[in-house]
């Protein structure tokens, strides 16, 4: 008995369906489900262009986990709607755009289930990129630091500049024309940093090249930071709408100044740069022009000043000569003052010769030898002494005691 058992549970069943038949089954169920086009949301993950488009597109599922088919957009409808969506957006369609799709769900048999795109609603992408720009915008607004780099004043001279740009873009080499002229001159140095401006790497290689042009500004400042790329539709401008670029472009602690090549649109970096210009040409013009205008002004400066030298020279020459006149006066009458004090001086020692003073009464005695004598002791040492008048000269005799 369980040996009978076992041998029936190895039978094969005996109903089934051959794949082809299930996979059929299943495309009827899909196409009694949704029958017709409808509106579908999704995330273009990859696309690939054969003359026919092909895609990946992704969305978020109820449980969160990502959803996942493919797209296909075939040639004889790709071209009036890749058209469509160029002139609505500026770009064609590429991974990474939020896209709205009119399209029927099919099932083949060897090929799974796709999609089959008939229309797109390019207002959309532009509308869902319009709402996250929002989002961002509110955020840095939140944070404190959505106005921060506008905050600082603008350069009114460069000497060292740093410049964020895709590698060997056309936008660079029209920025390098002029700022190489520069350079070349010592007046600016410029620092370049490369980086991926469109595609899932973009904002990784922003903030990479954004965080290296911090750390160089720490050990040596930069007057600016310039941001620049050449021309591109609105769809590649949205890569550079990412929160933590535009976090790092408003709170970097010098003025920051893009030329992303686009006059009609703006992107959060340029909300929250010092400067915004349209291109990379204008972003060097303004460099180049505000250094011809601090050239300008301190040629100014040097011409006041040495006016202004001169002019005090000037003064200083008169107050010199003034002041040189007001000690050639004091000295000519002190030299004055002098001469007449010093002929008084002469006048009066001439008047003191002997003989005047002798016609002024007084006399001039002399011992016996003939020596003068200037006091009494000396006199009572001699027996005789002689007058000298200024009439004559008279012998007298001493008559008090000479000392022993």
């Amino acid at each position: 008995m369980p040996r009978r058992q076992k041998t029936e549970a190895q039978r094969p069943p005996e109903q089934f369906l051959e794949l082809p038949e299930l996979l059929n089954y299943v495309g009827q169920v899909i196409a009694r489900g949704v029958p017709g086009a409808v509106w579908v949301r999704a995330e273009i993950a990859s696309l690939t262009d054969r003359r026919h488009l092909y895609m990946e597109l992704i969305g978020d599922g109820e449980s969160g986990e990502v959803a996942k088919c493919r797209a296909t957009l075939w040639a004889h409808e790709r071209f009036a709607l890749d058209a469509k969506f160029r002139r609505a957006t500026g770009g064609a369609l590429s991974a990474g755009l939020k896209v709205l799709l009119y399209c029927t769900a099919e099932f083949h048999e060897q090929y799974g289930f796709s999609l089959h795109i008939l229309d797109i609603a390019p207002e959309f992408t532009l509308g869902d990129a319009a709402l996250r720009v929002e989002a961002m915008r509110e955020t840095l607004v939140l944070e404190g630091v959505y106005g921060l780099n506008r905050l600082l004043p603008a350069p009114e001279d460069f000497s060292r500049v740093a410049v964020i740009a895709p590698q060997e873009a056309a936008g660079l080499g029209d920025f390098r024309r002029e700022a190489d002229r520069l350079e070349a001159a010592g007046i600016v140095e410029f620092i370049y940093l490369t980086a991926t401006f469109q595609g899932r790497e973009a904002a990784g290689s922003l903030n990479r090249a954004i965080a290296a042009a911090r750390e160089q500004h720490e050990q040596t400042p930069f007057d600016a930071l310039v941001v620049i790329r050449g021309g591109g539709a609105a769809t590649d401008l949205a890569w550079l709408n990412d929160l933590d670029v535009a976090r790092g472009l408003a709170t970097f602690p010098a003025p920051v100044i893009t030329g992303l090549g686009h006059a009609r649109d703006d992107t959060l970096p340029d909300e929250v740069a010092n400067i915004r210009t349209d291109t990379p040409s204008k972003a060097v013009a303004l460099i180049v022009h505000t250094v011809a205008s601090a050239t300008a002004q301190a040629q100014e400066d040097a011409r006041i000043i040495f006016q202004r030298g001169a002019q005090v020279l000037v003064e200083a020459d008169a107050g010199a000569a003034w002041m040189l006149d007001r000690i050639r006066g004091a000295a000519q009458r002190q030299v004055e003052a002098a001469s007449t004090s010093a002929d008084a001086l002469m006048r009066q020692a001439l008047g003191l010769t002997p003989e005047r003073t002798l016609r002024r009464g007084y006399a001039l005695v002399r011992g016996a030898t003939g020596e003068v004598v200037t006091g009494a002791a000396q006199g009572r040492r001699e027996k005789t002494l002689r007058l000298e008048f200024a009439d004559g000269a008279l012998d007298v005799q001493v008559l008090s005691p000479q000392p022993r």
